[in-house]
């Protein structure tokens, strides 16, 4: 059985924006610059690269200015890409929160991050579901935090519950129940991402996030949504999708006494998918319904009806499984949600949370889609046969891109830049043939010629050329 794992394909559609941060944040003219009122994240090494193999002599380009914005018009291309608004469109801020991206700047999800969402919901489900009459329940008072004689709780609020998941899952990572369960990470493409304005909810109120001096802090949250200021983050939009693998391993499976610790809940981790399903669908339908009550209370009904609809979606989708995960999803989130009210309540009395006599968790980050409304987070893993066909096709124009050359990318936007014409003109005129030309013997010279070629064979010129400049330019593509 070593070595052998059972995996699932799943297709990963993002319902309302997602974003798993990479802790940092991009800043206007530092990282990005404004383009048509939009953001445009800058490949700054592409960018340099041309501006070092320009015409122009570098005592030249470092008197053009200091800024970004300077040296990517310098560099005659914008290298990078661009970052349209999710919704309408609004004043270009000075920074945002930015997405996670890997190596070859491709925006994912990580498995680690899915698990760990997957992880919550299901041991949430299961203490809610086994608690009463169950033994567990006897023992939930004694390993959660309790009052010492001083009146201080015997453990941080952020490790109140440490000991009840060690009870449940094991204590470290040898012996957790979930280490038989693996998530893939879950890619994306750049065209997925977009500039989302995320506003805060306060009980009924805006929360302003830009507040700088203390008398900031006296002053009451607006009833207005525009009045308010929020906080600016590149997320993945509504209907993006990814391919998303799950995997069970059969050799830790085959004997759990020999790894898993004693006395530990095995049944909470997945046993395949469909088990899976139901549990975090479970999960779903309760935070959905908690969150309607919520918006209906506070008098909200645009995200009162955006979290209906996600109800509504889940209830007809009797193949997939629903889940709220990653930044935005709230303190519910983290907790997992599982607490009856009268726990909530004891926390709260234990760790001063919130304000006596007003609901909690009282905040909530939504974004802005003509208005606040768009609760971020809630994905929908469905069977890959279901999306194969939209995933293959996405996945050959990735390859496409990936193999075109970056050489005729570069040289194709500094032609049409130069002439104020469209790049199809550029890609059969003779000017791009005599800069191929020109290149040095080597394979850059032979991919960019390979490209060029599919290019006009896409378009139907390679075998009749129209017109003298292409003539000549297939004359030169054909020298040997």
């Amino acid at each position: 059985m070593k070595g052998i794992n059972h995996t699932v394909k799943l297709g990963l559609e993002i319902i309302t924006p997602t974003q798993s941060g990479s802790g940092a944040e991009l800043f206007k003219e530092l990282d990005y610059i404004e383009r048509n009122q939009m953001a445009f994240i800058v490949d700054q090494q592409a960018s340099f690269q041309a501006i070092a193999s320009g015409n122009l002599a570098l005592d030249a380009q470092l008197l053009a200015g200091n800024r970004l914005s300077d040296w990517v018009n310098a560099a005659g291309q914008d290298f990078g890409y661009r970052l349209p608004w999710l919704g309408s469109t609004a004043k270009v801020p000075e920074k945002f929160r930015e997405q996670l991206k890997d190596a070859m700047n491709r925006p994912y999800l990580p498995g680690s991050a899915i698990k760990g969402a997957i992880r919550t919901a299901l041991v949430a489900d299961w203490l809610r579901s086994e608690m009463p009459g169950h033994k567990i329940a006897a023992e939930v008072p004694r390993l959660l935090p309790y009052f010492e004689r001083n009146g201080k709780p015997s453990k941080s609020k952020t490790s109140a519950s440490s000991d009840l998941i060690k009870k449940l899952t094991g204590k470290d990572a040898k012996q957790d129940i979930f280490r038989s369960f693996k998530v893939k990470d879950t890619l994306f493409a750049n065209s997925d991402l977009r500039l989302a304005d995320i506003r805060w909810l306060n009980e009924k109120n805006w929360r302003n996030m830009n507040q700088r001096k203390d008398w900031d802090f006296k002053r009451k949250n607006p009833t207005d949504w525009r009045e308010a200021s929020g906080i600016h983050a590149e997320v993945l939009q509504p209907g993006a999708l990814g391919l998303l693998a799950l995997q069970w391993d059969a050799f830790l499976l085959s004997n759990l006494n020999t790894w898993q610790q004693a006395g530990t809940i095995s049944g909470i981790a997945p046993k395949d998918f469909e088990d899976l399903r139901q549990r975090l669908n479970r999960h779903a339908e309760y935070r959905l319904q908690r969150e309607i009550q919520f918006y209906k209370q506070q008098g909200k009904s645009a995200p009162e009806q955006e979290c209906q609809r996600i109800l509504n979606m889940m209830k007809v989708d009797q193949q997939s499984a629903f889940l709220q995960m990653s930044w935005g999803s709230g303190w519910r989130g983290m907790t997992g949600d599982w607490a009856s009210d009268e726990q909530v309540k004891t926390f709260r009395e234990l760790f001063n949370l919130g304000r006596t006599g007003k609901p909690f968790p009282k905040t909530r980050r939504l974004v802005v889609s003509g208005e606040p409304k768009l609760p971020m987070g809630w994905v929908r893993f469905l069977p890959y046969e279901l999306v194969a066909e939209k995933l293959e096709t996405q996945q050959t124009g990735q390859q496409a891109n990936n193999a075109q050359s970056a050489w005729v990318n570069q040289k194709l936007a500094q032609i049409a830049q130069q002439n104020r014409s469209p790049e199809k003109e550029a890609l059969r005129g003779k000017t791009l043939a005599e800069a191929w030309q020109a290149l040095p013997e080597g394979e850059e010279k032979q991919v960019a010629l390979v490209d060029i070629k599919a290019r006009w064979q896409a378009e139907g010129w390679w075998e009749q050329p129209g017109g003298k400049s292409a003539k000549q330019a297939k004359t030169i593509y054909e020298q040997k």
